[in-house]
């Protein structure tokens, strides 16, 4: 098992994770100032949830090489990992973005793996920093700092380093949206601009085109996220150029749910808990702003990510 595949592993556990405490404000500061997008999840919050017990139940598959992972690197993410966020200044560009996390690292181990599996260890700032691919730096390196790992292209990462080491500087413009929503929801995400902005990365030219379309195009501001129970609840608002898009955007919304319940099977594991979160959705709009709310029992959460196969509650 390589470097490389360990941290991707860590990587994946950090995505399903996730406060109802604000983003931590050091990483904030660390963030790009003219960053467009921010999102981030506390993992502590999100591992004692049924969910997190959930996700942990499905580790058991990998648990050899999440254990290798450990051995190598003396960080178990299941009680190591506390927060972690991700944040990029270019919506539609590729390459950009930083990831930070935060928890307890064992600089020693973590460094001593780096070296063996080739990576070139240097310093910067008086900060420990090696390169996953020592021949293209550029591309990406992770930085280690007290509690705080930082990862992602060369350059972006010197800066967050920079940043987070002042303590000063212009805080990103979108800072209040993450605080706002890192305090409301367990896992979460924040952008300045329109999804349209996605419309080039994305393979399906169906979907691709419908996310260049005029109503998605007038979103200047968004922000969502989830919170985890025995009811899963999600939530999100957009904000509009007039109310006339506004009033256009929760159109379009009755009209995709009409599509999904009017084509969704009538019976299924997977038909019935789609048909259950889009039939208790709320879309409201209140002057430019669109908000968003839609709830799922978590057995039914459960249902779709494996398939309708039984579920931990049915197993109990």
């Amino acid at each position: 098992m390589n470097l490389r595949t360990a941290l991707s592993a860590l990587a994946l556990v950090a995505a399903i994770s996730s406060p109802l405490a604000a983003a931590d404000p050091a990483m904030l500061k660390a963030v790009m100032p003219d960053a467009e997008f921010i999102g981030g999840a506390d993992v502590d919050r999100i591992m004692n949830s049924p969910f997190g017990q959930f996700a942990l139940s499905k580790i058991g598959a990998e648990e050899e090489k999440l254990q290798k992972m450990i051995e190598m690197t003396g960080f178990d993410p299941r009680r190591d990992l506390r927060e972690v966020m991700v944040a990029s200044k270019n919506m539609s560009g590729k390459g950009n973005a930083v990831v930070m996390a935060r928890g307890n690292f064992d600089a020693a181990k973590l460094t001593a793996a780096a070296s063996v599996h080739g990576a070139v260890l240097n310093s910067y700032n008086g900060v420990t920093v090696f390169a996953l691919n020592p021949k293209k730096e550029s591309e990406g390196i992770v930085a280690l700092l007290a509690g705080i790992a930082i990862g992602g292209p060369s350059e972006d990462v010197k800066a967050a380093v920079d940043r987070f080491q002042s303590g000063s500087g212009d805080a990103p413009a979108i800072a209040a949206q993450a605080i706002e929503a890192s305090a409301k929801w367990d896992a979460w995400a924040v952008s300045n601009g329109s999804p349209s902005k996605f419309a080039g990365k994305i393979s399906n030219p169906d979907l691709g085109g419908a996310l260049k379309g005029d109503v998605l195009q007038a979103i200047t501001r968004t922000s969502g996220g989830v919170r985890f129970g025995a009811n899963v609840e999600i939530g999100g608002e957009a904000v509009m150029r007039s109310e006339q898009d506004a009033a256009a955007l929760v159109d379009v919304y009755k009209f995709l749910m009409s599509m999904v319940q009017m084509n969704a099977p009538k019976a299924g594991a997977i038909s019935s808990p789609v048909q259950s979160l889009f039939g208790s959705a709320n879309v409201t709009a209140s002057g430019v702003t669109v908000k968003f709310t839609a709830q799922l029992p978590q057995a039914d959460l459960e249902k779709l990510l494996t398939g309708g196969r039984r579920t931990t509650a049915q197993l109990r």
